[in-house]
């Protein structure tokens, strides 16, 4: 792999969504690693503790958020609507 790492695009997250739903060992685990890493500035650990009632969705104009755990806290983040999209679809899966 040479160059940059890089955030994959809406069109390219629906496309691995849709591939995931008809295939089962289409994982999207790393990809929301990554998109949560680049787009939110999280760690990949915080995949770890994840539970669906970490999970809030969008509505309306408010952007989807989740809470996390980081040194004894509880901490919210804004998700971008690609990962969004993975972790809404990582957790129906």
């Amino acid at each position: 792999m040479t160059g940059q790492l890089r955030a994959m695009t809406m069109q390219e997250v629906r496309a691995l969504v849709n591939a995931a739903l008809v295939d089962d060992t289409v994982d999207l685990v790393a990809p929301l690693a990554m998109s949560l890493a680049l787009r939110e500035g999280l760690r990949a650990t915080v995949l770890t503790g994840l539970s669906r009632g970490d999970y809030l969705p969008a509505v309306g104009d408010a952007p989807g958020s989740l809470a996390y755990a980081h040194g004894g806290q509880v901490r919210m983040v804004a998700l971008s609507p690609e990962s969004e999209l993975l972790l809404s679809a990582h957790l129906e899966l």
